[in-house]
């Protein structure tokens, strides 16, 4: 508590106070010379004392050349009544009696403050967060028994992984009736390791696995285990299972175990480390020795499965790995619903929309969504969630606050808009494109100016027409402004379209073959594709690193020419649209399309939002009555 803090930190300011006073006192009384009371009385007799103080029969006197001198009195001397004879000035002080709590503080509080501190700081390291822990309490495990107090979160609160759930569903039932898997030899999995990015839900399945599990639930994280002392570590490891079999048939979460499942050796390019290799070992070496029948199952998580070691996910241990992907359309719209049924919508809110205009999303993004969404409608005083409040955050979280205080010259304003067209028209007449939802010119983080699409469903495979669309899609910003403004006009804003279609053109040539001159070669590889996913190149000869460049070059210079003929032949209706956009600065497809077609160009692409095949329009109006 607080108040405990700082009554410590006043009883060691106290203490410091006493030990300095003490040291003041000492060294106050060693600058005096002691002698002896004839040295004294001699003195005295040759007029060279000065004057003397008596205190608690001490005498201490003071010479005319300013020397300190200090004697004893022996009881019954007459020396203070020779001294007085002598013409010696005589200060008697009466006796101080301090008291025992005096005597106590001053002789006993630093010793008790010393101890104070020293334990205080063990209690630091071996855990004093918790209220439970004791000094030398190194060895005992972190983790979190619930037996009786389950997690709320169920099943029930998890959506878009089905084929996980079953197996989950898997686990729950062999704990509740382990005869059933038994009775023909089987025996459940050891361990289970969920891994994935973060945020798919990795620990809140941990969370609902708690509560629909009738057993007890362990949960610890795996930076509990490593701490500054080796063998601490080890020690907490063979305490976690221990509790495990007091309580089994049990569940041990561990959460993060990437902190302490490293690889070890030289595989670890990170270098060695004592103490988790330590507490590995022993992990490894519990796994493998408790048996199935005990009912202790290990369950673990980790976004980083490409740096655990080797021995830790062998047949055994940890048996099964599950990967939990991001959330398709279908997840995305079923962890609306979950996330939807707590809040208040209004009745133009259409989460198949919503799951549309979020590919990519994991379900922390989406709960994040629909509560930047309420947020957001309640500062606008509205009493439901609208659509608009929905994209709003959509917008914000996906490409940053709205900078609508920020100065823009009304030539660079139109600019941006012819920009932003280009991308825009393209993605309404290149065929199988992803259909256009709206185009702004409201500056929005680093962006000045955004086209945003909605796909009609997530894509898993992509083939050759449909990334070339992609190119000409992101070329339509730079053709538009060298189309209106001639090469002498183009401007900076391009810089990322441009990086964008480079890179998708290498990744064609390079890595997906699909370039008839350079043929079926793979000359690039992704690097750790759980931390974005890093490209690099292999060793090829230089003749083939040509033929390489050349071949992007050829796709990317060909791209460009088409979407200028393309952004040409539809000059004059581009011109109406822009001057629309830069009254409204933000237009719906259905607006862009309704100029176009009174310039008799009729877009390959429709704005209608179809509806998605697997569910039907009543489960959304379900969710928002």
């Amino acid at each position: 508590m607080q108040w405990m803090k700082s009554l410590f930190i006043w009883i060691a300011l106290l203490g410091l106070m006493v030990l300095a006073f003490n040291l003041f006192e000492g060294s106050r009384r060693d600058s005096s010379v002691k002698t002896s009371v004839n040295t004294v009385l001699q003195l005295a007799e040759e007029g060279k004392l000065k004057e003397v103080k008596i205190r608690d029969n001490v005498l201490t006197g003071i010479t005319t050349e300013g020397q300190k001198v200090e004697t004893g009195i022996p009881p019954g001397s007459d020396l203070v009544s020779k001294l007085i004879e002598k013409n010696v000035k005589v200060d008697v002080s009466t006796p101080e009696h301090s008291g025992w709590f005096m005597t106590f503080l001053i002789s006993w509080l630093p010793i008790l403050l010393f101890i104070g501190i020293w334990i205080y700081m063990m209690r630091q390291v071996s855990g004093g967060a918790n209220p439970n822990s004791r000094a030398f309490s190194f060895g005992k495990s972190r983790a979190k028994v619930y037996i009786d107090e389950k997690p709320k979160v169920t099943l029930q609160h998890v959506a878009g992984m089905e084929e996980v759930k079953e197996e989950v569903k898997e686990i729950i039932e062999y704990l509740k009736d382990p005869v059933k898997f038994q009775r023909l030899g089987g025996r459940p999995p050891k361990g289970v390791m969920f891994y994935g990015e973060p945020g798919v839900g990795k620990t809140l399945l941990a969370k609902a696995i708690a509560g629909e599990a009738h057993v007890p639930f362990i949960s610890v994280s795996g930076s509990d285990f490593v701490e500054m002392f080796v063998g601490v570590g080890a020690a907490r490891v063979r305490d976690l299972f221990e509790t495990a079999k007091k309580h089994a048939p049990c569940i041990i979460f561990i959460d993060e175990i990437d902190a302490v499942g490293r690889s070890r050796g030289a595989v670890n390019l990170g270098g060695g480390h004592d103490e988790r290799e330590q507490t590995l070992n022993q992990l490894l070496v519990e796994m493998d020795g408790f048996d199935t029948s005990e009912g202790i199952i290990v369950i673990a998580a980790t976004n980083r499965p490409d740096i655990l070691d080797p021995a830790l996910l062998r047949p055994g241990r940890f048996d099964r790995q599950i990967y939990i992907p991001r959330p398709d359309v279908k997840g995305r719209y079923e962890i609306l619903k979950v996330h939807a049924k707590d809040k208040k919508l209004a009745e133009n809110v259409d989460l198949e929309i919503v799951a549309r205009a979020t590919p990519g999303f994991t379900g922390a993004d989406l709960e994040n969504v629909l509560n930047e969404a309420a947020l957001l409608a309640a500062r606008r005083g509205k009493n439901a969630i609208e659509m608009e409040d929905i994209e709003e955050a959509i917008d914000r979280i996906t490409m940053g606050l709205e900078r609508k205080g920020m100065v823009i010259s009304p030539k660079e304003k139109e600019k941006i808009a012819y920009h932003e067209m280009g991308h825009a028209i393209m993605s309404l007449m290149v065929p199988g494109s992803d259909a256009l939802h709206k185009v702004s010119i409201i500056p929005r983080g680093m962006a000045l100016g955004v086209t945003q699409q909605l796909p009609i469903d997530d894509k898993h495979m992509y083939d050759k027409k449909d990334l070339y669309g992609r190119i000409l899609t992101l070329m339509g910003g730079r053709a538009a402004e060298e189309i209106f403004y001639g090469m002498e006009g183009i401007t900076t804003g391009a810089e990322n379209d441009l990086q964008r279609a480079t890179e998708l053109a290498y990744r064609m040539v390079s890595m997906w073959g699909m370039s008839d001159k350079v043929g079926p070669l793979a000359v690039r590889r992704t690097v750790n594709p759980f931390l974005g996913g890093m490209t690099t190149s292999v060793d090829i000869s230089e003749e083939l690193r040509k033929e390489i460049d050349e071949e992007v070059r050829s796709i990317l210079v060909k791209a460009y020419e088409e979407t200028k003929k393309t952004v040409q032949e539809n000059a004059e209706a581009i011109r109406a649209v822009v001057k629309r956009l830069l009254e409204k600065e933000t237009m719906s497809c259905e607006e862009v399309v309704e100029i176009l077609r009174l310039h008799g160009i009729e877009p390959v692409n429709e704005c209608k939002k179809e509806e998605l095949k697997h569910e039907k329009k009543e489960q959304v109006q379900e969710v928002i009555n």
